[in-house]
């Protein structure tokens, strides 16, 4: 973390990681209209976001190879 020294990243990192804690905590507290029954369970919400970002950096990684060019295709 020494790369973050003297930047607002770090900060803002931290920050971010606080405001996530706190929206989890408040799931324990806020009655939700639950459409499904699967949306009742405690984190459903960030495990659901974060399965769904992990899944499209999969397939990003496979499109790509996909549509990659060789070093020298533009004829640099």
């Amino acid at each position: 973390m020494n790369e973050l020294k003297g930047t607002s990243t770090g900060k803002w990192t931290l920050i971010f990681a606080l405001l996530c804690a706190l929206a989890l905590l408040l799931e324990l507290v806020i009655d939700r209209h639950l459409d499904l029954e699967i949306e009742g369970i405690f984190g459903f919400y960030p495990l659901y976001g974060f399965v769904s970002i992990v899944v499209l950096i999969l397939l990003a990684r496979i499109l790509r190879s996909l549509v990659k060019r060789e070093e020298g295709y533009y004829g640099d």
